[in-house]
């Protein structure tokens, strides 16, 4: 018995393969141009269903009924931009979007002062975590700096 378990897991494992994800990157990429960019950041594919449709997620349930409003004119759009990659049909349901992608954080400037460094340095020499503490000097430098502490 425990062989013909393994057989019949081993198979499944064996026909099972991963999704071609190519389609739906090239669907993410043309959205933006296809819907606007207003839509573009409360709505985003999710994912294509085996019959060619491409489902949406949205932020909630007034953004779908706009989408369903609107999906003639967006699968038009994108198969302009897409041609025969296009999706064939879509549909929108209340889901999970992709986080924007984040600003890159610069680091805040050095203080101009030696007295504010080394105001900084005598408050944080007892922490431990380099990192923190090196945080933590530049932060509180900058205080120093911008309220004259002496």
């Amino acid at each position: 018995m425990p062989q013909a378990l393994a057989g019949d897991v081993g198979g499944t494992a064996a026909r099972s393969t991963a999704p071609d994800l190519a389609p739906l990157r090239r669907i993410a990429e043309a959205w933006p141009e296809a819907v606007g960019e207003g839509l573009a950041t409360v709505a985003q594919p999710a994912r294509i269903a085996g019959d060619g449709t491409l489902v949406v997620h949205a932020r909630d349930a007034s953004w779908t009924h706009a989408l369903t409003l609107e999906e003639r004119r967006i699968l038009g759009r994108l198969r302009d931009l897409l041609g025969d990659d296009a999706p064939t049909a879509l549909k929108v349901e209340v889901g999970v979007l992709a986080a924007p992608a984040a600003e890159p954080v610069e680091p805040p400037p050095e203080p101009a002062s030696e007295a504010a460094r080394e105001k900084a340095d005598a408050l944080t020499r007892e922490v431990a975590d380099p990192r923190l503490r090196a945080a933590l000097q530049r932060l509180v430098a900058q205080s120093v700096e911008r309220r004259k502490i002496p």
